[in-house]
């Protein structure tokens, strides 16, 4: 594929992680982590990952598909998910994540310098809250994609740019006949 392609399809994966996150979310409450289904968003797959948080701020890379694995410049399954923000950032980045805490996902600019082709590196990152049984927010699904003209293979850390936090999911009410008088 050339590049432009792995761009647009990079940009087509994090639209198609949104749209499963906010289909799961449909009823108004955060998704169970055990109700994702890879499949739904195989086409996403490869820029997809699942992390599992710790703390309130700091999230594991559980699986990663191979974009994300690429970007890192190594295979990053259990490896926390700051691997990929360069080591000055990181504050910010964990605070990025800690707003998923409150239930809202998270879309995150990533820049770098100059990559070995000696080009500059964006991409975007966004992040979305997933919660076990008990109602906590214990697992993240996310995804990775480099924006732009550069390739992001190896891009190596990256730095955060603008952090956008959408609000927590509405809680629908619905209405239920209580008494039929007829």
């Amino acid at each position: 594929m050339t590049h432009h392609a792995l761009t647009r399809h990079g940009a087509r994966a994090l639209d198609i992680l949104d749209a499963y996150w906010t289909g799961l979310a449909v009823q108004g409450d955060l998704p169970l982590w055990s109700d994702v289904d890879p499949g739904q968003f195989q086409d996403a797959l490869d820029h997809a990952f699942l992390a599992e948080r710790f703390g309130r701020s700091h999230a594991r890379i559980r699986v990663a598909g191979g974009s994300v694995s690429d970007m890192a410049g190594t295979p990053c399954s259990g490896l926390p998910l700051s691997l990929l923000i360069r080591p000055e950032d990181r504050t910010a980045f964990n605070e990025a994540v800690r707003l998923c805490h409150t239930g809202g996902a998270v879309d995150i600019d990533l820049t770098t310098g100059a990559n070995a082709a000696n080009r500059d590196v964006s991409a975007r990152m966004v992040l979305y809250p997933l919660r076990d049984t008990t109602g906590r927010v214990t697992q993240l699904l996310g995804g990775v994609a480099a924006i732009g003209d550069a390739p992001a293979s190896a891009a190596g850390p990256f730095g955060v740019g603008k952090v956008r936090a959408r609000p927590a999911l509405a809680c629908r009410f619905r209405l239920r006949l209580v008494v039929d008088n007829t």
